[in-house]
């Protein structure tokens, strides 16, 4: 992967990083302000905050690991030719057939 795919790859890892953490903010601001004005959803919209705050970077966390496994299987990527050439066994023409 050369230097430009890492850079878009690093941006968009941290804007996705940085929306998650808008979101939950606003769902915990939001809930603040439903309880000053004793709304009846505010115990829904803390209970989302609860449930993003955990969920979110759970979520974020498992598109990125799936993203680079399914990356490392991708036979057309540069970077893992040269790794299957490194890791590959070397022919042994001395060997006896069975």
């Amino acid at each position: 992967m050369n230097d430009t795919q890492n850079n878009v790859a690093k941006k968009l890892k941290q804007v996705l990083a940085i929306l998650a953490i808008i979101i939950i903010l606003l769902l915990y601001i939001v809930t603040l302000i439903l309880a000053v004005i004793n709304n009846s959803y505010t115990k829904t919209f803390f209970e989302a905050a609860l449930f993003s705050t955990f969920f979110l970077p759970i979520m974020l966390y498992l598109f990125i690991w799936i993203g680079n496994v399914l990356k490392s299987y991708n036979p057309n990527l540069k970077e893992n030719k040269k790794i299957q050439k490194k890791t590959a066994l070397p022919k042994n023409d001395n060997a006896e057939d069975n």
